[in-house]
């Protein structure tokens, strides 16, 4: 995420708390699709927090011994793997 996307994010949010228009009016000067601009202001509303949420992938099948096990074995019998 960069700065300019929470910055953004914030001063849109301000903006409406602030009664400066609907929130289409927001989501439309800020160039912000208007669920989107729903989305965030519900997330604020309940955590505090301009930033999205963090993304990413689910955690690793193996890790620590088990992942080295696995290398092992796939070591001892590459044309299996």
């Amino acid at each position: 995420m960069s700065i300019a996307t929470a910055e953004i994010r914030r001063r849109a949010i301000d903006a409406y708390k602030m009664g400066k228009g609907s929130q289409a009016d927001i989501a439309s000067s800020y160039r912000v699709d208007l669920r989107t601009f729903q989305r965030g202001l519900s997330r604020f509303n309940e955590t505090g927090q301009t930033a999205s949420r963090p993304r990413g992938h689910r955690q690793a099948l193996y890790s620590g011994k088990q992942l080295k096990a696995l290398a092992q074995l796939v070591g001892k019998h590459p044309g299996n793997a």
